[in-house]
């Protein structure tokens, strides 16, 4: 494992460690509530949603009907997650789930990953494990769906943040390679033109999971290169060699939001990207020198 800065004078001592005893085989959304002490995250492949109280073992569960695939905080107790066929407002506490919205036609098939954008609103879109047509969403509990963008192929690591003084959604398509940045519109659920923000491809994988941390710098895991990078508007910042080829989300938490949490995919993505021992392991990062920011939460009404 090593750890490369980009424009730094003196690089960080950081430490890996296993959370818990527990493996997950298709860990994704994680969610770190700050008012609750809380780590979420979800298992695709068992299609569970699972909680940390305090970010510490042991693990929590909520058997789900289908696929949990984006995750997002509400201004409750209760999180919305992207189901088969709809997002959903799923209280952990009580083990229930509830509809909230159909996916609209023009999305293709059913959501990927999602995030708050900070407005009350939820950006998400079209979940395609091969090379398919897809879009990028956005939501709100009032006004419903809007388009953003209908070519993405498949949507990872929204996430919100301002680059030099304009609001900015910045998103991975996972396909392409690539993670886009387009002046963003929170309230009105409108985009301007796009341009790409972080090449994934030129480190050897493409984008799934992200986070920002307190200075708008944007945390993506690297899938199938084995990494975490983070990007500002600048571009490339620092990457961070990970132990297992597939890492999948990421997400700060902790009491002083210092502490990086990622997840992996414990299985081979069909590229010869082979798990190693670590993979599926909720794996802490300590020593990283940056904050995470509170999640943006989701407004249900």
């Amino acid at each position: 494992m090593s750890d490369t800065w980009y424009g730094c004078n003196t690089p960080a001592v950081i430490t890996m460690s296993r959370v818990g005893d527990f493996t997950l085989s298709w860990g994704e959304s994680l969610r770190f509530d700050d008012r609750r002490g809380r780590l979420y995250c979800v298992d695709c492949a068992t299609q569970r949603l699972h909680w940390l109280e305090n970010a510490e073992p042991p693990l929590q569960t909520v058997q789900l009907p289908s696929m949990p695939a984006g995750l997002v905080l509400t201004e409750g107790h209760e999180v919305v997650a992207c189901l088969d066929d709809g997002l959903y407002v799923v209280d952990p506490d009580a083990g229930t789930w509830e509809r909230l919205a159909e996916y609209p036609a023009g999305m293709l098939g059913r959501a990927n990953d999602a995030n708050a954008d900070g407005s009350g609103n939820l950006v998400t879109g079209t979940l395609n494990i091969a090379t398919a047509p897809g879009g990028a969403w956005w939501y709100s509990a009032t006004e419903g769906w809007r388009l953003l963008d209908d070519e993405i192929g498949n949507t990872n690591g929204p996430v919100v943040v301002d680059v030099d003084g304009q609001s900015t959604l910045v998103l991975g398509d996972t396909p392409a390679g690539v993670a886009y940045a387009y002046p963003y519109d929170g309230r009105a659920g409108t985009v301007g033109a796009r341009r790409v923000f972080a090449d994934h491809a030129a480190l050897n994988g493409a984008p799934d999971g992200a986070t920002a941390d307190s200075d708008d710098g944007v945390w993506s895991c690297v899938l199938r290169s084995g990494r975490v990078a983070r990007f500002t508007g600048a571009g490339l910042d620092r990457v961070v060699d990970m132990p297992v080829p597939n890492p999948s989300d990421v997400a700060f938490g902790g009491p002083a939001l210092d502490r990086l949490f990622v997840t992996s995919i414990a299985f081979d993505l069909g590229d010869g990207s082979e798990p190693a021992n670590q993979s599926g392991w909720l794996l802490a990062v300590d020593g990283l020198g940056a904050t995470g920011r509170p999640e943006p939460r989701f407004a249900l009404g």
